[in-house]
């Protein structure tokens, strides 16, 4: 009986001390409030050509990662300007000049949002 509470006490001490997989850190200066509730934070590129999220929570990657996107340049039109997923091509978001967001899975618009650039 002492033994098999030992082997228990041990087992889980040993499964405290087990740690998962840490997802990469950015020095994040914007974010995306979706309309679905989810809340993603980013790195914005000085220039805004890249957005770089960390270990999303299944809106662009399976977490653990990062996910780029990257502005498309002649696709600009009007106020708004599109980006592409490095990981996944036919994955796309349009940024508005008001701060509306969409993201476009294969054609069809999967979610919208705002964003918002923080100030240090």
């Amino acid at each position: 009986m002492k033994g098999k509470l030992i082997a228990i006490f041990c087992a889980v001490l040993l499964a405290g001390c087990v740690q998962g997989p840490r997802s990469p850190s950015i020095n994040a200066n914007g974010a995306i409030k979706w309309a679905n509730g989810f809340s993603e934070e980013m790195h914005i590129s000085e220039s805004g050509g890249t957005l770089t999220f960390a270990a999303p929570q299944g809106l662009f990657a399976s977490g653990g990662g990062i996910t780029i996107f990257s502005r498309i340049d002649s696709a600009r039109n009007g106020s708004c300007e599109h980006y592409y997923s490095e990981g996944a091509v036919k994955t796309r978001m349009q940024i508005c000049d008001g701060g509306e967001v969409r993201l476009i899975v294969e054609g069809q618009v999967v979610n919208v949002g705002s964003l918002a650039k923080y100030t240090y």
